[in-house]
């Protein structure tokens, strides 16, 4: 036996067209268009330790809102940002909670444009946190003639730069040395000297791994120029015409000294030198008492380190000339600030330092200088 057909009535039909023309016009969950670009993702990437965080910043070129950023550590933690809405033209900071030293990010931003949804759009950044190193150098740490400091920071990683000059101001050595070691370990640095080459100065700079960097200099050895005394014949007595030529160098010694207040010892030593008329025996006691009233005349001005005096006579000739020769080149005295004895290959060829006093200069019987 046959069935007939089970067809629909006309009225159901149409209703049935109609649920599934409903379902497939039916919106779905749509996207905003929104370019990376369109965020002004930047970063504020270095910071001091202390001294603030660093930061993602947003400046859209049109209004977002409900903007979070999910910030991905490199091998760590997660950190999720809430921004909220932010206006077109305007900037907002989020502030990335972070230690010292750099370290890689990635993030991801979703929020909405109008009331349409974006992202994620994701970048990826690093971020610094870094700290100054404190250096703390003592003055017996300073070993000048055997070429090497000691010193100590702060910061348990990065590098020391050591540049030392000459007296002359020409580089003898520059030094690059990283370290990594609990604060405050004694690091001794090292640099190559050449035999006549004499230290004038030394400038350290401690790194940390980021790049924040203090810094250290102390003169070890400079010259003070100065318009030498002009002494009576056979005399050593200072003429108060003479005072101011020692005034003026009085200034630059000073000056020298604050530059290396809490670093390194220094002493004013003195030399005094003489032509080569009259017997060498002579112009070396002479010299040594010229000398001696040079540094007596500084020491009585307040000067705060040691001062050490001595006579050349005219076994270190300025200008070298025959026996019994007047040459005013040759009757001079020389003024050095120096960590150590000045050594021979600048004019000092002997070490028989003695200590100013401050007691008074006088004079001797006459004879032509």
């Amino acid at each position: 036996m046959s069935h007939p057909l089970n067809r629909p009535s006309p009225l159901a039909w149409l209703a049935a067209c109609a649920l599934v023309s409903a379902v497939l016009c039916a919106p779905g969950v749509s996207h905003a268009e929104v370019d990376p670009d369109d965020l002004g993702f930047g970063t504020i990437p270095v910071v001091q330790y202390k001294k603030g965080l660093p930061a993602i910043t947003l400046s859209p070129e049109r209004t977002l809102k409900s903007v979070v950023v999910k910030v991905v550590a490199k091998g760590g933690k997660t950190q999720v940002l809430r921004a909220g809405t932010v206006k077109a033209g305007r900037t907002k900071k989020l502030p990335v909670r972070q230690g010292k030293g750099a370290v890689d990010y990635t993030c991801h931003i979703t929020g909405k444009a109008g009331r349409e949804k974006f992202g994620p759009l994701t970048f990826t950044f690093t971020l610094k946190v870094g700290a100054a190193p404190q250096i703390r150098v003592h003055p017996k740490d300073v070993d000048m003639a055997a070429h090497q400091l000691t010193v100590r920071v702060s910061e348990p990683k990065g590098k020391l730069v050591l540049k030392v000059h000459g007296d002359d101001g020409s580089v003898i050595d520059e030094v690059e040395q990283p370290y990594d070691a609990k604060p405050g370990t004694p690091l001794t640095v090292k640099w190559k000297q050449g035999p006549k080459q004499v230290v004038g100065r030394f400038a350290l700079r401690a790194y940390d791994t980021v790049g924040f960097w203090s810094g250290v200099e102390s003169v070890t050895f400079v010259s003070i120029p100065h318009e030498d005394v002009v002494f009576e014949s056979g005399k050593w007595e200072i003429r108060k015409s003479e005072q101011a030529k020692l005034a003026q160098p009085l200034g630059r010694i000073a000056a020298e000294l604050r530059k290396v207040a809490g670093v390194l010892p220094m002493t004013l030593y003195v030399g005094g030198y003489t032509d080569t008329v009259g017997k060498a025996g002579d112009n070396m006691v002479l010299s040594r008492k010229r000398a001696k009233a040079i540094a007596e005349w500084f020491a009585r001005r307040g000067l705060r380190v040691p001062i050490m005096y001595q006579g050349f006579g005219e076994t270190a000739l300025f200008v070298q000339t025959p026996d019994n020769t007047d040459e005013a080149k040759n009757r001079r005295a020389v003024y050095v600030l120096s960590t150590q004895p000045p050594p021979a290959s600048r004019g000092f060829p002997a070490r028989h330092w003695k200590r100013a006093t401050g007691g008074k200069a006088g004079s001797a019987r006459k004879r032509r200088r």
